[in-house]
């Protein structure tokens, strides 16, 4: 018999969001804003900070190399955003047109 994993936090609000989504489109579409604002001022800000490492006389060769690693952060917020906006078109879509 296996044990079930404790879940952080984080990772049941999000869960439960999901699922809150499928019932009413209006929190996926509140929480697919929120998530894409938060994507793009992430990415200003790594954008930001990716400039100051290449001009670091320590970091710029590793950020000239490594660079595209500090770009993941906004792209995984991109991509739940995404999700949470097909979850709720589609949660929109069976409430609207079929009944």
């Amino acid at each position: 018999m296996s044990r079930r994993r404790k879940q952080s936090i984080a990772e049941d609000a999000l869960e439960l969001l999901f699922d809150l989504t499928g019932l009413y489109w209006q929190i996926g579409a509140l929480a697919s804003v929120a998530l894409l604002l938060a994507s793009f001022s992430t990415y200003a800000w790594i954008d930001e900070q990716y400039v100051k490492a290449l001009s670091s006389s320590h970091l710029g060769q590793v950020a000239y190399s490594y660079g595209w690693i500090f770009y993941l952060l906004p792209l995984l917020i991109l991509g739940i955003a995404i999700m949470f906006c097909v979850k709720s078109y589609q949660s929109y879509r069976r409430e609207h047109y079929y009944g």
